[in-house]
């Protein structure tokens, strides 16, 4: 699993963790290391959540980023328009195509680049409606990094490869994408570049520390993979959608020459003798990292939705949702008791079919209610 380097120094720093957590403390590297040590399930997660948030600051924050990231992520998705009014495609009905629950890997992704020192800003090509950029513009605005936002605003271009899709599919004006970052996000960190892909990054001259690639196509990719990774900084790493665990990963760890960003980058990387590493995520994205051709990735799925999901249990806004749930459910359990011994005791006709009624209308009716 990959971890902040400030929790990874603070158990080598400490000769009890140490001993304890040796796998932790063997870790030299951020993203994948030849001879990976494996450490007891989620006994280290098990650690921070029960005991190591009292003993360390890195440790606190790292819990605390998690589940109030993830908390604004799932409040981005309640609010968020759900449809798209001008849908060209059956897959382009929802305005939504990621999410929180996956997103929540670029955002851990992209606090341990930050722990590491890994340079460079996040680029997105393919925001469709802005929603992924509306979660992923709060966590470049945590972490002081720049977003941004590359996309055509005129939806997929025409292709060659995939009659699958439409020149025209999965569209979202840029205006439309502002305005649902303004709403939901944190502007003041984007910046969009408009155009498709052949001509939009020709001259790119930034440094990147993620690549986050939702566009479908494999011309599209190609033209991502030209022009943008060599300013893919050292360390810094791909994630992409179009990425399915049973279609596109081989046994040891490469992209199968298959369709659209799977086919793109299996090309691109032979032809120009790139080494690297992937791995599926959740809901069709996968990780994937340029690195020696004998090392494995360390980043475990097991582990993120293990601490995604215990730290959404301790989330303020869910646990006050769930504890207005209890309230409201014992207060009705309460009222039908009190309808039900009514419906028994009494003798007025009336009463007693009113309070018939009204437990047939919420299903509590039964025969032997007259028992």
């Amino acid at each position: 699993m990959i971890y902040p380097k400030n929790i990874i120094e603070f158990v080598k720093n400490d000769p009890e963790l140490k001993e304890r957590f040796n796998g932790i403390a063997a870790i030299t590297s951020l993203n994948a290391m030849s001879s990976p040590q494996m450490h007891d399930a989620f006994s280290f997660e098990e650690y921070m959540l029960n005991e190591g948030h009292t003993q360390s600051r890195a440790i606190r924050k790292y819990l605390h980023f998690i589940a109030s990231t993830y908390s604004i992520f799932n409040e981005i998705f309640q609010y968020f328009p759900k449809e798209n009014l001008n849908s060209t495609h059956k897959d382009d009905v929802s305005a939504i195509g990621t999410a929180p629950f996956e997103l929540i890997y670029h955002a851990m992704y992209l606090y341990c680049l930050d722990s590491w020192g890994v340079e460079g800003d996040v680029i997105e090509c393919g925001t469709y409606k802005g929603f992924s950029a509306c979660c992923l513009s709060w966590v470049c605005d945590y972490l002081g990094r720049r977003l941004i936002v590359a996309d055509s605003f005129e939806g997929l271009p025409a292709n060659s490869t995939d009659p699958y899709y439409k020149k025209g599919d999965f569209c979202g004006q840029i205006d439309e994408v502002r305005a649902n970052i303004e709403d939901f996000g944190k502007i003041e960190q984007v910046d969009f570049l408009k155009g498709f892909y052949n001509t939009s990054l020709q001259g790119f001259d930034r440094s990147l520390c993620m690549l986050w690639m939702d566009v479908d196509l494999y011309e599209s990719t190609m033209d991502i993979l030209t022009n943008l990774l060599p300013h893919l900084a050292t360390d810094g790493v791909i994630i992409s959608h179009e990425l399915f665990a049973d279609r596109d990963f081989t046994d040891d760890g490469l992209l199968k020459d298959t369709i659209g960003p799977s086919k793109a980058m299996s090309v691109f990387f032979a032809e120009q003798g790139i080494t690297y590493q992937a791995i599926p995520l959740e809901n069709g994205s996968g990780l994937v990292v340029p690195c020696k051709a004998d090392e494995k990735i360390l980043m475990s799925c097991d582990h993120v939705r293990f601490l995604r999901d215990r730290c959404r249990q301790s989330d303020a806004v869910l646990m006050q949702q769930q504890a207005k749930l209890e309230r409201d459910i014992g207060h009705w359990q309460h009222e039908v008791e009190k309808l039900m011994e009514i419906y028994r005791s009494t003798v007025d006709f009336k009463i007693k079919q009113a309070a018939k009624n009204i437990l047939a209308k919420l299903g509590l009716y039964r025969k032997q209610t007259d028992v």
